[in-house]
């Protein structure tokens, strides 16, 4: 059964938050962000966002339920939702799932462009230079393969799970999201 849902995943620095922002507010859809669900996690416990990343691969996988609690509610009571979550197109099977890509130095070059964000500053996911935050990142990928093979026996950055897959390297988030939106109302009426 397809529902209204949009589930967004990706690399990190792929946009997913920007876009499912977008994409929440054109469609007037509300919105839940593993991302930010993480930060706000990892601020809460005085720990750096790469901490908490370590911590939930090796010995807290309790911290990942929590994430995907609110994932599974969304599948079972919500529509009209825009998800932004590495492991959103597997607790939302019903949902219209978007695979943002780009090459992992674009990755860390958005990253470090947006070291200044509350958010990231909150969760010490800041970076100083280009340098470290490819560093970063490139752990950040490697945490997410381990950690996600080990709780669920998935690799999310497997493309072939999902229904849309964009490289938006050399794309504005608004061109993304109007691609996302003119995909999605085709794969509604299929």
């Amino acid at each position: 059964m397809k529902k209204d849902i949009i589930v967004l995943g990706g690399y990190p620095g792929s946009g997913k938050s920007t876009v499912r922002k977008i994409l929440a507010e054109k469609l007037g859809y509300k919105s839940f962000s593993a991302g930010d669900f993480s930060r706000k996690l990892a601020q809460e416990r005085g720990m750096t966002l790469e901490a908490l990343n370590e911590y939930i691969a090796t010995q807290g996988e309790e911290l990942d339920h929590l994430i995907d609690e609110e994932q599974k509610r969304i599948e079972a009571e919500e529509n009209e939702y825009v998800v932004d979550a590495h492991v959103g197109f597997h607790f939302i099977p019903s949902g219209f799932k978007v695979f943002l890509m780009i090459p992992i130095e674009t990755s860390a070059k958005r990253i470090f462009e947006d070291r200044n964000a509350a958010i990231r500053v909150n969760s010490g996911d800041s970076m100083g230079s280009y340098e470290e935050a490819l560093v970063r990142t490139k752990k950040r990928i490697e945490n997410h393969k381990l950690r996600y093979k080990k709780h669920y026996g998935i690799n999310v950055y497997d493309i072939s799970q999902f229904d849309l897959v964009i490289d938006n390297s050399n794309m504005h988030a608004e061109e993304v999201a109007q691609e996302i939106i003119e995909a999605f109302g085709r794969w509604r009426v299929l």
